[in-house]
């Protein structure tokens, strides 16, 4: 019995270990320099329900170094202005949410990529090592049929446009895939995440898997 028991506690070590190692979740990886790094989280309507995630979302990093710029509402458009006053130069990193309006008001694609790639010229022109992670646009959930048309189609467009963005600033961009965790097999999104009320939100239950999904591509991304 003794045996078993060592043997037990052996494996539950390793398998402890391994995770810590690995950054499994439940154990997010340590990013390096964490305590010197300047975030900066920036966008529409889902960057502005981050409000007070940092402590928790973001272990390691001190929460007066992630700004929070989320404006409801708004497109890439009238995001655009705003760069170089919410994402200085002095920012190591930035995660980018910019489309959901844009599809909403049934932007062209190519119009709103035009209007990404000035935004993201506009952050390297002010900090050429700054580390852009840009997310591309999140699912809809059927209950959202209630308020806007079903824009499945429009979200794959402009998904595929944006998977050709990190080919063309290959030192800088980096695509947060934020649809495939959130979608089901017919490209509806996941009702229990995108709680919010509305299907365009994500709520109190899906938080945790959102920041998830920032907080993982954020503490791989930061430079080495």
């Amino acid at each position: 019995m003794r045996i078993v028991r060592i043997v037990l506690l052996s494996m539950l070590v390793l398998t402890v270990t391994a995770e810590a190692q690995t950054g499994l979740p439940g154990t997010p990886l340590i990013p390096p320099h964490a305590e010197r790094v300047n975030v900066v989280l920036f966008g529409h309507s889902w960057i502005y329900l981050m409000q007070g995630f940092q402590p928790w979302a973001f272990p390691n990093i001190p929460s007066s170094h992630i700004s929070i710029q989320g404006y409801p509402g708004y497109t890439c458009a009238q995001l655009l202005p705003l760069v170089s006053a919410d994402v200085p130069a002095s920012t190591n990193a930035v995660f980018v949410m910019a489309a959901t309006n844009d599809v909403i008001q049934g932007v062209q694609v190519q119009t709103h990529i035009n209007c990404i790639r000035s935004m993201i010229g506009q952050m390297i022109g002010l900090n050429p090592h700054i580390v852009i992670l840009l997310s591309n646009v999140p699912p809809f959930a059927p209950i959202s049929l209630n308020y806007i048309p079903d824009e499945r189609r429009a979200v794959a467009a402009y998904n595929q446009a944006y998977a050709s963005l990190p080919q063309l600033y290959p030192n800088n961009v980096v695509l947060v895939d934020m649809w495939t965790p959130l979608v089901d097999t017919t490209g509806w999104g996941l009702p229990n995440i995108l709680d919010y009320g509305d299907g365009i939100h994500f709520g109190p239950n899906g938080r945790y898997a959102v920041m998830g999904v920032i907080r993982d591509a954020l503490y791989a991304g930061l430079p080495q």
